[in-house]
């Protein structure tokens, strides 16, 4: 990791500058990115990110105080303020790093920053002990050259951007690429990362078999893990390997706005693969209009139903092939398009809604669960591990205030004294099979009674929901042997995300409020402190 020092150490200092006003026209590092690279870094306004963190905090968590990272900052690097760092650094906190690598190989790195002044950065960094030689310049501009592990890298600076290459003729690549027109579209106090998975993936394809090899001597050599674990891994293993061998291009941007943290991700599926050819636009039914709002979380999840399908069998075949394929399709098209709800008043109180076909019945539901018990039973009771794990009970189907309702229960460990019972409610109404998992179906009753305030969600996307975070965390803190719950926060929901697929392409955002965040991240970290 040594060869990344010296760029690492540059955009730090970007990171921690300020701005100096320029006295000619300023070109941008984001015009010499590599149509193409491997993998592309740009950090855009890393001046704007520290304000806004730190509003964060001052809102999240003001006993912190005002300014916290820029007081870190300062102090770290012996300035009394970022103000004052215009004259000690040179550099623009306004603008770009930027860093890409065309290839594998180290000698394809490049980064392009935004500095005005370049001689102050050369002497700064010749106090610091770097050691420049002076080379050849490139036409008016002044190169200098520093030593590392894989090479030597060339420096110029060139109408208010500093840039690096691993060869004078890169060097000179860059410059006459350098201008002030960009087609690269950066959101605003962002760190956006571009991956060309067409190269980097097949790369990491090949390395599969020895990965899987080495997973299964692994799990050979402990007698205590459960047959099944091996044959489940290896189908994520085989669904790993199907992306890295077809997708082309992931972006990830990072988005610290002034209220929200903004995660937006697309991927970008090679024409012509089976991937790209089965991400079309759904036109399915929203099934969150079948549910009533969680006060928990509240989901959204639709997928190509093929994709189901093949992930329904990969999954279901671990245990067992002998189950129908009408079997399989009908569990697929239940997975391909579903809504579900999340309640605090009890562990895992879920209220989920699925599109089935409008001839389906609530005996077709008893009769497909009953088919599978019967042929996975053999296998759980063949298996320790899964006997002293699971234990079901198929009620069949009772009647609950005129509802028909099949009726099923699942204990947890049941040879356990700390065992979790869930009863699992399900009824068909309205094209939907719904369920409840609770002691009594009382919200699927309100349903089916027309008597509820259908959920709603603002993202529209095939996938998208949002979750409380604290309430979250209450769940899993239910867990210790004091039931402790984090202090209150004053928000209900503070995560949600949107996102889809068409044209193959998967793509999405996730946000949360940063002030909430930062509530949050406080208050549990108190939590866990007097815990110790």
């Amino acid at each position: 990791m040594k060869r990344f020092l010296i760029p690492a150490l540059m955009a730090a200092l970007v990171f921690m500058a300020c701005r100096k006003d320029a006295t000619f026209e300023e070109a941008s590092p984001l015009s010499v990115i590599p149509e193409r690279a491997m993998i592309a870094v740009v950090l855009n306004d890393p001046a704007g990110m520290i304000v806004n963190i730190d509003g964060y905090i001052e809102d999240g968590a003001p006993i912190l105080g005002e300014n916290l990272l820029e007081n870190l900052i300062c102090e770290q690097l012996a300035v009394s303020c970022l103000d004052s760092m215009t004259s000690r650094y040179g550099f623009d906190p306004s603008g770009q790093v930027v860093f890409w690598m065309e290839s594998a190989m180290p000698t394809s790195m490049g980064m392009a920053v935004s500095a005005p002044d370049f001689p102050l950065f050369i002497s700064l960094m010749e106090e610091m002990g770097v050691e420049f030689t002076l080379e050849e310049p490139l036409g008016d501009h002044a190169v200098y050259s520093m030593d590392g592990e894989n090479g030597t890298m060339f420096l110029a600076g060139v109408r208010g951007v500093t840039l690096m290459a691993m060869s004078s003729a890169k060097l000179e690549v860059l410059i006459a690429d350098l201008s002030n027109e960009v087609t690269v579209e950066v959101l605003p106090t962002s760190l956006s990362m571009k991956f060309n998975l067409s190269m980097i993936g097949p790369m990491a394809a090949a390395q599969m078999p020895m990965a899987r090899m080495m997973m299964t001597q692994g799990m050979a050599a402990d007698s205590t893990m459960p047959a099944f674990v091996p044959a489940i891994m290896d189908v994520y293993l085989d669904g790993i390997e199907a992306f890295l061998t077809q997708a082309d291009i992931m972006e990830l941007s990072l988005i610290t706005g002034p209220e929200d943290f903004v995660l937006k991700k697309k991927i970008t599926f090679v024409s012509g693969t089976e991937l790209a050819e089965l991400l079309v636009p759904s036109s399915d039914i929203d099934m969150i209009q079948h549910i009533t709002q969680g006060d928990m979380a509240t989901v959204r999840f639709m997928m190509p139903q093929e994709i189901a399908y093949s992930i329904t069998k990969a999954f279901t075949e671990v245990f067992t092939a002998d189950l129908s394929d009408d079997i399989l399709q009908f569990w697929a098209s239940m997975a391909s398009n579903g809504a579900v709800s999340i309640y605090s008043d009890d562990f895992i109180h879920m209220v989920a809604a699925y599109q089935v076909s409008a001839d389906v019945t609530i005996e077709d539901i008893a009769a497909s669960y009953s088919e599978y018990l019967d042929v996975i039973m053999p296998f759980i009771d063949q298996n320790e591990e899964m006997v002293n794990s699971f234990s079901f009970q198929d009620n069949g189907i009772v009647q609950v205030d005129g509802t028909d309702f099949y009726y099923l229960s699942v204990t947890i460990a049941p040879d356990s004294t700390a065992n979790m019972s869930f009863d699992y409610w399900m009824t068909v109404h309205d094209g939907a099979l719904l369920l409840e998992t609770s002691p009594n179906p009382d919200i699927l009753l309100s349903i089916v009674s027309g008597d509820y305030i259908p959920a709603e969600l603002v993202g529209t996307g095939e996938m998208a929901g949002e979750m409380s975070l604290a309430g979250y965390l209450n769940m899993i803190m239910a867990f210790s042997p004091n039931g402790m719950n984090i202090p209150e926060l004053g928000s209900d929901v503070i995560f949600s995300w949107d996102g889809g697929y068409g044209d193959g392409e998967v793509f999405g955002e996730m946000s949360m409020n940063g002030r909430d965040a930062v509530a949050t991240g406080f208050a549990f970290f108190g939590l866990i402190s007097a815990m110790q």
